[in-house]
């Protein structure tokens, strides 16, 4: 199967982001900033974005297959690796 990419998305990557910035000056305004979407979408009814928010990884592969149109999430790294392969395995015979 082809190589994937794995990489944090919404919460913790803003978490990743405010942990890498904190001797930094304005990493908390900008932390309250990245958690004022969630609660925007909220207010405005939009569960699904809410929901989204807090996926934690995301696995996609580096060149996208014909016929594969999701790709695999999770709270840990080898949790969205599984979730993939589970999704790609249906379709594993027809990139070969």
């Amino acid at each position: 199967m082809d190589e994937i990419d794995i990489y944090a998305v919404g919460l913790l990557r803003d978490l990743q982001q405010f942990r890498l910035r904190v001797h930094r000056p304005h990493s908390v305004q900008r932390l309250r900033r990245a958690l004022c979407y969630p609660l925007r979408q909220a207010r405005a009814g939009d569960w699904r974005a809410v929901k989204n928010y807090f996926n934690g990884y995301l696995a996609e592969p580096r060149d996208w297959p014909p016929g594969l149109t999701r790709c695999g999430s999770g709270w840990t790294r080898r949790r969205a690796a599984r979730d993939y392969q589970q999704r790609a395995a249906p379709f594993a015979s027809l990139w070969a």
